[in-house]
């Protein structure tokens, strides 16, 4: 795996990873107001307006409530939208610590489900953008290493190494040698487009035969070994 892909992969994985411990997180912390908290009634007194980048706020409501020694305590929550989903006066449900009456939860889906569900969404896109570049480099490379093993080594006559402008990792477009030969399975010949790489080998293989690997069971699946002529960071 090149080095562009090699650290978006890593990104992508490790914020998947960190997303999935704070829905995680956010749960257990839902599950414990329910399983250890107090259960009790509050008034919503108040909407606090929360202004956004993007210029449109939303609303959170403020419940004032009591707790079992009869201290009135206040809890804003921290779900907002626009609409209000509260008006002031209304009657809620909610859960507090026993001995941190300041720690609260209304009970509803937004309290409850929503952070829970939005970090388990964003751990969902990144983690699985982040394994699925891994896995398929991972496949890739067991797919290059049977082939080197077992594949019928053939010489091909170099034609080109082009820019993949169809494809861009972190903005830059790989490269792709070309080269033909006889296909050994029809005996036409063909060209063979080697995986994308890092780095423009024009030079290196002007006029040069270079090794394709054919399968043997799949004629179609072939791989340009391309080992001697770059470093491991530059291949695709």
């Amino acid at each position: 795996m090149p080095g562009p892909l090699r650290w978006i992969s890593i990104i992508f994985a490790a914020i998947g990873l960190a997303m999935a411990g704070g829905a995680l997180w956010a749960w257990s912390s839902s599950q414990r107001y329910i399983a250890e908290g107090v259960r009790t009634e509050g008034t919503v007194i108040d909407l606090e307006y929360r202004d956004s980048d993007e210029g449109s706020g939303s609303y959170a409501p403020v419940v004032e409530f009591f707790d079992r020694d009869g201290a009135r305590r206040e809890y804003r929550s921290s779900s907002s939208s626009n609409p209000p989903a509260y008006k002031r006066g209304e009657q809620v449900t909610l859960y507090y610590l026993p001995g941190q009456p300041e720690r609260a939860m209304i009970d509803s889906f937004s309290d409850r489900y929503l952070l829970p569900l939005v970090l388990g969404l964003f751990a969902l896109t990144f983690g699985g953008v982040g394994f699925g570049i891994i896995g398929f480099g991972i496949r890739k490379r067991r797919r290059q290493a049977n082939l080197k093993q077992r594949g019928l080594p053939i010489q091909a006559q170099f034609v080109e190494c082009h820019r993949d402008t169809s494809t861009k990792v972190n903005g830059r477009s790989p490269w792709r040698v070309v080269a033909q030969a006889s296909h050994p399975a029809s005996g036409k010949q063909q060209d063979f487009v080697s995986d994308m790489i890092w780095v423009d080998l024009t030079e290196q293989l002007r006029g040069k035969r270079i090794t394709v690997l054919v399968d043997p069971a799949d004629p179609a699946s072939y791989f340009i070994d391309l080992d001697d002529y770059m470093h491991d960071d530059q291949a695709g």
